[in-house]
């Protein structure tokens, strides 16, 4: 196993069905006790610099955009997706200098927005489409089921007053 990168162990980790994290400056990692993950795991310790880097790197980078397509709940259409290179504003006061981070975690809060219309755990619906669109992301919503166009989604005439 001496002559693999830090890439491959991380794939085959991920393959394996492992999670690999950063923890400060230390790796995290979970997943199903099978016999080839411990040898895995200490081939990336003698990667552990390079694991970091790597791992840091695929976090700040914006989803992909099948990723940000995985990520919406039913019933929302993606318009349009052209994530903007960070550090970028949001709002008058506010720069994201971790696009990836920042885009998985609206995404995060319109499912659950989506699910609780009447919560308290995450923005307003408003706030949150605005933030995504600032990001690049211009999503509509509508009825679950609703919608197909040439990204692959169901298309509606019928969107909710959103």
């Amino acid at each position: 196993m001496g002559s693999m990168t830090a890439f491959d162990v991380l794939d085959r980790l991920a393959d394996l069905g492992c999670a690999v994290r950063v923890e400060g400056e230390k790796l995290k990692v979970r997943g199903p006790d099978l016999p080839e993950v411990p040898p895995l795991v200490s081939e990336l310790r003698a990667r552990h610099e390079e694991a970091i880097s790597i791992l840091r790197e695929r976090q700040c980078r914006p989803p992909t955009l099948e990723e940000v397509k995985a990520a919406l709940p039913a019933g929302v259409r993606l318009v349009s997706y052209q994530p903007k290179e960070a550090p970028f504003a949001v709002a008058p006061v506010s720069i994201v200098a971790d696009a990836g981070k920042f885009l998985r975690a609206y995404l995060r809060d319109l499912n659950w927005r989506l699910e609780h219309p009447d919560g308290h755990a995450a923005p307003p619906l408003a706030d949150i489409l605005s933030k995504l669109g600032d990001a690049g992301l211009e999503l509509k919503i509508g009825k679950p089921g609703a919608f197909i166009n040439e990204l692959g989604l169901e298309a509606s005439d019928e969107d909710l007053p959103f």
